[in-house]
């Protein structure tokens, strides 16, 4: 992303607690359109909770956060979703809905007319000719890597600026995991950005155009995967909070 381009998403001097216990510390963070960025480091660093805060879940105790330039930081959750900015945790479906009707009622609760959910519909299921072939199966007895497929795809529906997703990889194969990241660097090629917290580095660097390092709630490095990888040892020193 250029230096002078607008972000997609953007938030700066980001700070959270959850009651006493502050979580978060003067976090700064970019996603330009179309780029891919990730969040990574040790279990309970804050990676979570920035996202919480970014989707609006959990309200920032300082700094602002912007969507496509307009500032969102009191904006509620649901409204940044129909603003463009929308989450991925887990595999959450409806288990007794086939994958049809899960799009379907997802699309209705966007408030979609009916011909242009049908032709969302339509649109996903060419991108996820997978779940075309199991347009009629109960999500319930879906693969690991179909449910996140799912997912995947209501989130499609909404027609997102800016979609953040947690653990993409978490329990899945690494068969499955390569075919949900090609997934994710198509629909950043048609302009929607992504910010990725993953816990895996090998994932991370395999999809991501940049990468953030987190340790106590703050971020403490910055690096391209082509930089990660010209000097080794570093990703391990960071992942063990040795930025500093």
């Amino acid at each position: 992303m250029s230096p002078d381009s607008q972000p997609a998403l953007a938030c700066a001097g980001i700070s959270s607690s959850y009651g006493p216990v502050q979580v978060l510390f003067d976090v700064d963070l970019r996603v330009g359109e179309g780029e891919i960025v990730g969040v990574c480091g040790p279990n309970g660093v804050g990676k979570t909770t920035l996202l919480r805060v970014l989707s609006g879940v959990q309200r920032a105790s300082g700094g602002v956060v912007h969507l496509n330039g307009n500032d969102i930081t009191t904006t509620s959750a649901t409204r940044r979703v129909k603003l463009g900015l929308t989450t991925v945790v887990g595999q959450a479906a409806f288990g007794s809905l086939s994958v049809h009707e899960n799009l379907r009622a997802h699309g209705h609760a966007l408030g979609r007319e009916r011909g242009e959910l049908n032709d969302s519909i339509d649109a996903v299921f060419n991108i996820f000719p997978r779940l075309d072939e199991r347009r009629d199966q109960a999500a319930a007895t879906l693969s690991g890597g179909e449910r996140q497929m799912l997912v995947l795809a209501k989130t499609l529906i909404q027609r997102p600026r800016v979609v953040l997703i947690d653990e993409l990889s978490l329990g899945l194969a690494p068969v499955v995991v390569g075919g949900l990241l090609e997934l994710i660097r198509r629909m950043a090629s048609l302009s929607t950005a992504f910010v990725v917290v993953e816990q895996s580095v090998n994932v991370a660097l395999s999809l991501v155009d940049r990468m953030y390092f987190m340790e106590k709630g703050a971020f403490i490095a910055e690096h391209t995967p082509a930089e990660l990888r010209s000097q080794p040892g570093l990703v391990e020193k960071l992942m063990l909070g040795g930025g500093h």
